[in-house]
Formats: structure tokens, C-alpha cells, sequence
């Protein structure tokens, strides 16, 4: 029984620091991926909130519970979208993750989209490479939760921003693109919440 314990903490802590070969190692040696500590956190709550896009892969291959809530409710899908990693956003809503499921706050993962889109609209310095990937992975994120909740028509139009995205060559067009993704953004959320009632 205190095997158990220790190797789901040693998990959590190696998730938690990044430590993708410790994790690869306990998750050989078949540590529970689920086990969660007294607050409910487990490797997958670690992993999405640090961004750690390879060991949140490797702990959803290992059978990590993408829906798996702590004490205040958080799912790691919310931890990551809280701290505005969308390559880890991508990757849970593509590992079962629920689009449906809100924060404390009310929020989906369309909320947080949006708001990481006003923030990139601030326009803080960023070389344009940078701003160009950011969008591109709100992109990403956006086409899978669009994907779950089976909007076909909006991810056409996902692929068309992207195309055009990918064609951008000043930071004017980039804000361009920008602006298009916020207000398709918006338009999706004016959506879903017209649909919920």
C-alpha cells in the first residue's frame, strides 16, 4: 500500500517538475496515473498547468483521467486554460477532455480563447513569428473544440484563417487575421450559449 502512495506522489512531484524521464519510468513501472494527492491534483493537474505538453501525452497514453476533478473542481483542462496553454488545451480536448465542462468561473475553453485573443489584440511587443504561432495555436484549439461539438461549417472557416494566417508577412496582417479569429470567436460563444437555452 505505501509503494502506491509514494510512487502516485513521486509521479505528481516529477510531473509537476517537468521531469518527462521520471515520469516515462514510474509510468513503466505501472504507477497509477490517476492517483491524486489531499487536494484531489494528480500528474495530469501537475503536467496542464505547468504547459508540459509531452508528459500531459504520455501520462493521457498511460490512461491518465483527462475529466478528473480536484477538491475546487478543476479539471486539468481548466488549469491549462488558465494559465493559457493552448498547445496542452489542443492536446486534452484531443485525449477525451469535456468541452462542456466550466471553471469555478463559468468559463469554457472558448472563454479562454477569447480572452487570450484580447490579449494578443493589446498588441504587446511580440516578433511576428511569435504572434504568428500564438494565433495559429488558438487556431489548433479552436478546431478541436469546435470539432467535439461537431461544428463542421465553423471549422471550414477555422482552415480558411489558418490559410490566410499562413500567407501573413507584416504584423498588420497577422492583427488582421487576429481580429477575424476574435470575432468568429465571439460569434461561436454568442452561439453555444444561445443553444444552451
Amino acid at each position: 500500500m505505501s509503494f502506491v502512495l509514494v510512487s502516485g506522489k513521486r509521479l505528481r512531484e516529477a510531473a509537476n517538475s517537468n521531469d518527462i524521464d521520471t515520469v516515462q519510468k514510474l509510468l513503466d513501472e505501472e504507477t497509477d496515473p490517476c492517483a491524486a494527492d489531499d487536494k484531489g491534483r494528480t500528474a495530469l493537474h501537475f503536467a496542464s498547468c505547468n504547459g508540459n505538453d509531452q508528459i500531459v501525452q504520455l501520462l493521457l497514453a498511460h490512461g491518465a483521467d483527462p475529466n478528473q476533478r480536484d477538491g475546487l473542481g478543476n479539471t486539468p483542462l481548466h488549469l491549462a486554460a488558465c494559465t493559457n496553454h493552448i498547445l496542452v488545451i489542443t492536446t486534452l480536448l484531443r485525449g477525451g477532455a469535456r468541452v462542456d465542462a466550466l471553471d469555478r468561473a463559468g468559463r469554457t475553453p472558448l472563454h479562454l480563447a477569447k480572452s487570450k485573443l484580447n490579449i494578443l489584440q493589446e498588441g504587446h511587443s511580440r516578433s511576428l513569428e511569435a504572434l504568428r504561432k500564438e494565433v495559429k495555436q488558438i487556431i489548433q484549439m479552436l478546431r478541436e473544440y469546435l470539432n467535439k461539438l461537431g461544428h463542421h461549417e465553423g471549422k471550414e472557416r477555422l482552415d480558411h484563417l489558418c490559410t490566410q494566417l499562413q500567407m501573413t508577412s507584416t504584423k498588420e496582417q497577422v492583427d488582421e487575421v487576429t481580429d477575424l479569429l476574435a470575432s468568429f470567436t465571439s460569434l461561436s460563444l454568442q452561439m453555444h450559449s444561445f443553444g444552451e437555452r
